[in-house]
């Protein structure tokens, strides 16, 4: 199986604890990289493509095109997670892998942690038709965990139209706290970082241009109270960087926290 390189460090382990063989396909800037999948000669491989984790970039209708139509050449199937794509900030709306697919070769991920609560523990998956009827036969005798009474709950919310109003409700907070996150940065680290991953989701990178180590990085923002995050942990194989990526995330904040965790990240990181 091919996973694209970096990726989310917990879907690669859960993978090799069902001991299947991952190849790492590396990403240019409109997400995994063609030539080196179809060299791999893998059938199923996994990617974000509406905001890939970590470095953020949105993969574009024509790429997505190439995807799909290496999976109908290849009789193999894309694992599409699309775990925050209800945020996007930059450019016009690009429809999923899932609802491009006319060969039924795309497996669909998605989640309710980034939409709605993280408590709350609820995603789904949408199977093409010839793996839904294999998991009818074999698999439904497992069970999920997830409370009816949150199901019931959940599904009233929805048919009720409660969610779009409440996913239009968070784009716009998000969209704004956003713009805040860039602005503070530009504003308190000018020209030491340079922003990646920008245009959705609710994180983005940043590579720093201090001489500060990422663990440096890491630990002195940690010491002021600050939760940052390391990229080098997403990759398959040891990496090192002259200047450093973090990951910041910004949807449990709020708009005062964002610009004061800005100026304070500059002040110990010497900027």
């Amino acid at each position: 199986m091919q996973l694209k390189n970096p990726a989310f460090h917990r879907t690669r382990e859960v993978l090799r604890d069902q001991s299947v063989e991952i190849v790492p396909i590396p990403l240019d800037q409109e997400g995994i990289c063609m030539n080196s999948l179809k060299a791999s000669k893998a059938r199923i491989v996994y990617v974000t493509p509406s905001h890939q984790f970590p470095y953020g970039m949105v993969m574009p209708v024509s790429r997505r095109m190439e995807l799909l139509n290496w999976a109908e050449e290849m009789d193999g199937y894309i694992i599409e997670d699309d775990y925050d794509g209800e945020y996007r900030y930059k450019g016009k709306p690009i429809p999923s892998l899932q609802g491009l697919d006319i060969n039924d070769k795309v497996v669909y991920l998605g989640t309710f942690s980034k939409s709605l609560i993280p408590s709350i523990r609820i995603s789904y998956l949408v199977f093409p038709k010839p793996l839904l009827n294999i998991y009818k036969q074999y698999f439904t005798v497992y069970k999920q965990t997830v409370s009816r009474l949150h199901q019931d709950t959940l599904y009233r919310f929805m048919n009720q139209g409660h969610w779009e109003r409440h996913l239009n409700k968070m784009r716009t907070l998000y969209r704004k706290k956003h713009n805040v996150l860039l602005t503070s940065i530009e504003k308190y680290m000018d020209n030491k970082v340079t922003i990646i991953g920008e245009r959705a989701g609710l994180h983005i990178l940043i590579r720093v241009e201090n001489g500060m180590s990422e663990k440096e990085l890491v630990n002195t923002a940690l010491e002021k109270g600050i939760k940052v995050y390391p990229v080098t942990i997403y990759y398959c194989d040891l990496v090192k960087e002259r200047n450093p990526l973090i990951l910041l995330g910004f949807g449990g904040l709020t708009i005062r926290e964002i610009e004061e965790g800005i100026c304070e990240l500059k002040n110990c990181w010497n900027m």
